[in-house]
């Protein structure tokens, strides 16, 4: 294995080993959530034992052994953590005597766009199932006069999943909406300071908010096994809310990542590279007339 690919597949693998530990707490405190919620740990107090078996996660382990299932472990979110702190050194560890601080740091960006990458294009998927979902409930309803009775629910869990999933490939990317009519005309500098500014004052504190708020609104359907009400089939929706804090956690990777790209460009004056697989039609034709009225690039 090239030295290169190590620190991602560490990153990845710790992305993975959180999120696989959200669903876990998850699915353990939906198994016992009714005992424990009359001892006092209701769903908006169990994110505490996705870290750790606090004192108040005692009633969890009680109605695991007294039902005989398997308790949460939180070794399985610290082993994430550990992967992506690994990661993170092993970028930032000089390759070469001379090598300075920004193909360091432009290492340890690139991993975590990758990862947002990867999450955004294999939740794309949903918009092919969402379209094969749709046709068959157009064809079934007014072909065969048999409307199905779960296809609302599978669009908008399939609509909704895709929409909160790519929100890091968004960021990682870009891609969110801003007053650009503002935004283009300032220099390199003044635009980091201004999202170095906003990150902490509005992007951290609603993404923290977002993981504990979603953790509990997930744990509270793990617990009650949470269907849906609008469609007789009612397909479950504990599973797919539990995608709430999961995103959390790669939009708040991602906000780090872009903090570090404020800073970089704050020192440089210039923004870093970011990986780039799509792109506005608008910037594609702007780019190709620049190019027919300068075809030698300015050289003489």
């Amino acid at each position: 294995m090239k030295n290169q690919r190590l620190p991602l597949f560490l990153f990845g693998g710790g992305v993975a080993l959180i999120i696989l530990a959200i669903f876990w707490s998850l699915y353990a405190y939906g198994q016992v959530g009714g005992l424990v919620a009359g001892k006092g740990l209701r769903p908006n107090q169990v994110f505490l034992c996705l870290f750790g078996p606090f004192e108040r996660c005692a009633p969890l382990a009680a109605a695991h052994a007294e039902r005989g299932t398997w308790a949460y472990s939180p070794w399985l979110f610290w082993l994430g953590a550990i992967a992506i702190l690994a990661s993170f050194a092993m970028n930032l560890a000089k390759r070469s005597v001379d090598e300075g601080w920004g193909p360091r740091l432009q290492r340890v960006l690139i991993p975590v766009d990758q990862v947002s990458t990867f999450v955004g294009k294999l939740f794309a998927w949903s918009i092919v199932i969402l379209t094969v979902a749709v046709s068959y409930e157009v064809f079934s309803r007014y072909v065969l006069r048999s409307p199905t009775t779960w296809a609302y629910d599978a669009s908008y869990i399939l609509y909704g999943a895709l929409f909160i999933m790519a929100g890091a490939y968004a960021l990682s990317r870009n891609a969110h909406v801003r007053g650009d009519f503002l935004y283009r005309t300032w220099s390199p500098r003044r635009q980091a300071l201004m999202d170095l500014v906003l990150y902490f004052l509005f992007f951290f504190p609603g993404i923290i908010a977002f993981i504990f708020a979603g953790y509990g609104f997930a744990a509270q359907s793990w617990m009650t096994h949470e269907h849906s009400a609008y469609s007789p089939d009612g397909l479950p929706v504990y599973q797919y809310k539990t995608l709430i804090p999961a995103t959390g956690v790669l939009l708040l990777l991602q906000g780090i990542v872009e903090v570090a790209r404020c800073i970089f460009c704050l020192r440089r004056g210039e923004w870093p590279q970011r990986l780039h697989d799509v792109e506005e039609l608008e910037n594609v034709i702007l780019a190709q007339h620049a190019e027919a009225a300068n075809p030698t690039g300015g050289r003489p």
